[in-house]
Parts: C-alpha cells; sequence; structure tokens
C-alpha cells in the first residue's frame, strides 16, 4: 500500500520535504498554518520545536480532528486551532514562518491573502501551487468541481512571481515541482 500512495500522492510527499527542508530550525519560531486542514503541518512544527503554532481553517470537523490529534501526540499545549475565514480573522500576533500548502487550490483571487500575509512580516512564507497539466488537471477538474462542486484554481510561475511582486515580498523563489510549483519567500 505504501509504494502505490507514494506513486499516487507523490506531491504531497514532495511538498511535505521540502517544506521542512526550507522551514530549517523552528526552534522558538511562530508559525501560522493557514488552511491547516488535518493539522499534520501544525503538528510537525510543534513537534520540532516551535514555541506556538496556530492552524486556522473554515471546516469545524478539520480543526476538531486537529484539536484531537495534537492533544493524542501531546503538542496541544503549543497549538492553537481556529475555525475561521483566513481574510476575516483579525491575527493579534506575528509569524515568524507562514505555511500555506494546499491552500491557494482554492483561492479564486489570492492578491488579498498575499497582502496580508506580507503584513505579518514573516522571515518565511512557505506555499504550494497547483498548475494546469493535461491528465491531472482534467483528473482534479471532474474529481473536484464537476463531482463535489468545489471550484479550483491553477497557477503559473509568472502569475506566481507579480503575486509575490505585488505584495511587496523582498525575496521570493517559484520551485516547479510535481504538479505545481512550491515558494518560498519572505519580507525580510
Amino acid at each position: 500500500m505504501y509504494l502505490v500512495n507514494n506513486l499516487l500522492r507523490k506531491g504531497l510527499y514532495e511538498r511535505y520535504r521540502l517544506t521542512f527542508e526550507h522551514c530549517g530550525d523552528l526552534s522558538g519560531a511562530r508559525v501560522l498554518d493557514m488552511g491547516c486542514g488535518t493539522g499534520r503541518y501544525s503538528i510537525e512544527c510543534a513537534k520540532r520545536g516551535a514555541a506556538h503554532v496556530v492552524g486556522i481553517d473554515f471546516a469545524p470537523s478539520m480543526v476538531e480532528y486537529s484539536q484531537k490529534i495534537a492533544q493524542e501526540i501531546g503538542v496541544a499545549d503549543k497549538c492553537a486551532f481556529i475555525c475561521d475565514d483566513f481574510l476575516a480573522h483579525q491575527f493579534e500576533e506575528r509569524f515568524d514562518i507562514v505555511l500555506a500548502l494546499g491552500f491557494f487550490d482554492y483561492i479564486e483571487e489570492p492578491e488579498s491573502v498575499f497582502k496580508k500575509v506580507a503584513q505579518f512580516c514573516p522571515r518565511k512564507f512557505v506555499a504550494s501551487f497547483p498548475k494546469f497539466t493535461p491528465i491531472w488537471g482534467i483528473q482534479r477538474m471532474i474529481r473536484y468541481k464537476w463531482i463535489k462542486r468545489c471550484p479550483i484554481y491553477n497557477y503559473t510561475a509568472e502569475r506566481l512571481e507579480h503575486l509575490y511582486r505585488q505584495a511587496e515580498f523582498k525575496r521570493y523563489q517559484v520551485i516547479p515541482c510535481h504538479k505545481g510549483f512550491f515558494c518560498v519567500a519572505g519580507t525580510e
């Protein structure tokens, strides 16, 4: 089963590896995980030494699940999970690292998200973006847009570079990867 899962979900494994490779030492870091889903990245950040991790997702079931797993793994004291819309939520803190993995797949107009993230002045903004490919793109369109009635959005390297420049990130790197782009940026 592992080999089949690794083959079919290669992009997820690659994204996970790249995320923690580019985050580096998380000791004492304050991390925001946008669209945290099951809390996988939030919990791993806490396990790797982050002082405080905030996961935000609009799905109550995902937030409840994340809280449960953080408790079971023993990092609940470092994690806070919020059920809200990222753009609507008023954060009262800044973050050293902001994660948006699998988040932008569902964002039609990402400009305001980029600008809000830039306001946190993160040391690192780590994000993933899907790109259209004939087989993968058509499969995702059928699965998400037609069956689940959930629109999905694709990106190009040029569009990503424009978004980072427009939000005034001082540095950014757009890395082509399996079925999309992996990006690391910063305001410093």
